[in-house]
């Protein structure tokens, strides 16, 4: 099994402090996404499965898995709070400065990592979800519903360990982002 990049260009570039990632490509004809994440979640908070659809019904191309995330980040209305010790502590959220878009624009901008052409595109960064009500922060909407689930209205999450099926070549790509 390979794994890229080679030790002395990783630790050259990190060296820098570049972020980068460290990856390995495996033929995956034992494997399917949902059995993979049985067993890299282990019932794990913080980590997910997100199929790719084409057509609406038809499974597309990639399957990506995130599991152990190092930084999560959530908003409720105005407030926004960033756990940057989530793979120690999964409830250390202190609050983040901003408003909820701006502080996610920056947290984008920090979580960016140049990729190898070799890899696709969601192979690192943040993963997460926007619910209807942060349209709000954008154009004006119709009053809001009560919150009966006290669920935040956004959640964003940098895992450590990405794993992408590419369901047309057969093959699982497992990438771990560093950030120096």
């Amino acid at each position: 099994m390979s794994t890229f990049p080679d030790r002395e260009s990783f630790a050259e570039r990190y060296g820098q402090g570049h972020s980068q990632v460290v990856w390995t490509s495996l033929v995956a004809d034992l494997e399917t996404p949902v059995s993979a994440m049985l067993k890299l979640a282990e019932g794990r908070p913080y980590s997910f499965l997100l199929e790719s659809v084409e057509g609406g019904a038809n499974r597309g191309r990639y399957s990506i898995i995130g599991i152990k995330p190092d930084l999560i980040w959530r908003s409720t209305g105005e407030r926004v709070e960033i756990n940057r010790r989530a793979r120690f502590d999964l409830d250390a959220f202190e609050p983040a400065a901003g408003d909820p878009l701006s502080s996610l624009r920056e947290l984008m901008a920090e979580a960016r990592i140049d990729l190898p052409a070799a890899l696709p595109p969601m192979a690192a960064g943040l993963f997460g979800h926007m619910s209807y009500d942060m349209v709000r922060r954008i154009e004006r909407l119709p009053e809001k519903n009560a919150d009966r689930l006290g669920l935040p209205e956004s959640v964003f999450m940098r895992p450590t360990l990405v794993a992408i099926f590419d369901n047309i070549e057969d093959r699982v790509t497992v990438v771990t982002p560093v950030y120096p």
